[in-house]
């Protein structure tokens, strides 16, 4: 993690936060909100719970058809294609600037619901807001 800090500096702040904290207690806040709690799921990690309010929705459809027209596929049948860490390594991939733009009409009110409901990762939600500022 030092080496991380190191190489991109800006994050230092991030790297420092994470390792103060265990790996039982990143997991465990990690499974609270974005993958089982009760009764509710805190910060569902899909665009169209944000689009439908409902998970496996038509956007999910719709962003696996973007995958696939730019030559992905996507086959982790296990998650839906629109899961924001899926969404987010297609933009590293590709740097679709339409995709983004798409991101930007959900990704600001799942960013809230994690800073409200998160003190560990708040932080990744408040870096996740600046990237999507920052561009044009």
């Amino acid at each position: 993690m030092k080496k991380l800090a190191e190489e991109i500096p800006e994050y230092a702040h991030v790297v420092e936060k994470l390792t103060r904290i265990n790996l039982e207690e990143l997991q465990t806040e990690y499974t609270r909100l974005f993958v089982s709690s009760y009764p509710t799921l805190e910060c569902p990690p899909y665009e169209s719970f944000y689009r439908e309010g409902l998970v496996y929705g038509e956007a999910s459809v719709e962003v696996r058809e973007i995958y696939e027209s730019r030559g992905l596929e996507y086959t982790h049948l296990s998650e839906p294609p629109d899961h924001v860490s899926v969404e987010l390594e297609f933009l590293a991939l590709t740097d679709d600037q339409e995709f983004f733009e798409r991101m930007k009409e959900w990704i600001f009110e799942f960013t809230e619901r994690v800073k409200k409901h998160s003190k560990i990762y708040d932080l990744a939600a408040k870096e996740l807001e600046k990237l999507f500022e920052e561009q044009p």
